[in-house]
C-alpha cells in the first residue's frame, strides 16, 4: 500500500483505540469501531484490487471519514476550559490584525465556501497534470494535515467563535447566511484545532504548485482568502488559522511536496 493509505489505516486504528479508552457510551464505542473497521476494509480492498483511477480518488472518502469520526468521541461539554482559553487568546491576537474592509469581507466569505470543492478541484489538477508519485504526495500531504487537525477534537473541544453566545452575529449578509446553512449540513459544528479547513486547503495548494505553478498560484490565493474568511467570519479562531497554515507547511514537507 501507498504511504497515504498506511497513514489512513494508522489514524483509524488510533481512533478505534481511543473509542475503547474513552468514557463514552457502549453504543457509541461500537458505532465508532464499526465505522472505522468498515473504512479500514475499504482502504485495503481498494489498495489491493481497485483500478488506479478508483484508488487515486478514494482518499476523498478517507478524508471525510477522518473528519466525522472524532466528533463521535467527544465527551466534554462544548463550553470547555480549552474554549475559554482559545477565545481569550483569539482576543489578544485580533488586536494586532487589521480589520477586513467590507467589500473584501464579501470576497473572503465567498472564498470560504470553496473549502469544500477545493480538495477535489486541486486533486483534479494533480491527477490531470501530474504522475503517480504526485498523486501519492498530494494525498499524503492532505491526509496528514487533515488528520492532525481532526484527531485533536475529542480532547480539545471548542465551538467556532460564531457559535459562542457572546460572539454570535445575526448579520443579514447573504453569503454569511449561505455559509451558515452549508455548515449546518456538512459540519459537526465543533471547532477543529488547528483549523482543518485551512490546513487541508493549504496542503492541497502546495501539492498543486508542484505540477502547475499557475494553478498553484490561483489555488494558493484562494487559500489565503479562505484563511482570512475563516477568522473574519467567525468560523475559526485566529490561532486555529495560523497553526493550520503552519501545519500544512509541515505536512507538505513530510510528504516531499516542498
Amino acid at each position: 500500500m501507498a504511504g497515504y493509505e498506511w497513514l489512513a489505516v494508522a489514524y483509524l486504528l488510533g481512533l478505534t483505540l481511543a473509542a475503547w479508552v474513552s468514557r463514552i457510551e457502549t453504543v457509541r464505542r461500537l458505532r465508532v469501531s464499526a465505522i472505522a473497521l468498515a473504512v479500514l476494509v475499504l482502504i485495503v480492498t481498494v489498495a489491493l484490487t481497485a483500478p488506479p483511477t478508483v484508488r487515486a480518488w478514494a482518499p476523498h472518502a478517507y478524508l471525510i471519514a477522518g473528519y466525522w469520526l472524532p466528533a463521535m468521541l467527544v465527551t466534554a461539554q462544548p463550553a470547555s476550559r480549552f474554549e475559554e482559553w482559545l477565545a481569550a487568546t483569539d482576543n489578544r491576537i485580533r488586536r494586532f490584525l487589521p480589520p477586513v474592509p467590507e467589500p473584501l469581507r464579501q470576497v473572503v466569505e465567498l472564498a470560504y465556501l470553496f473549502c469544500y470543492p477545493l480538495v477535489p478541484l486541486s486533486f483534479s489538477v494533480v491527477w490531470t497534470m501530474g504522475d503517480e508519485a504526485d498523486v501519492a504526495r498530494f494525498w499524503l500531504a492532505v491526509l496528514l494535515a487533515g488528520y492532525s487537525c481532526y484527531g485533536t477534537l475529542p480532547w480539545l473541544v471548542s465551538r467556532p467563535p460564531r457559535l459562542r453566545a457572546t460572539l454570535r452575529s445575526e448579520g443579514s449578509d447573504t453569503l454569511a447566511r449561505l455559509n451558515e446553512q452549508v455548515l449546518q449540513r456538512v459540519s459537526h459544528q465543533l471547532n477543529t484545532f488547528p483549523s482543518g479547513h485551512v490546513a487541508v486547503a493549504a496542503a492541497a495548494a502546495a501539492a498543486v504548485a508542484v505540477v502547475s505553478a499557475p494553478a498553484g498560484l490561483i489555488i494558493g490565493t484562494t487559500v489565503g482568502a479562505i484563511s482570512v474568511g475563516a477568522a473574519a467570519g467567525g468560523y475559526h479562531y485566529a490561532l486555529d488559522v495560523l497553526l493550520g497554515l503552519a501545519l500544512a507547511a509541515a505536512a507538505a514537507m513530510v510528504a516531499g511536496v516542498i
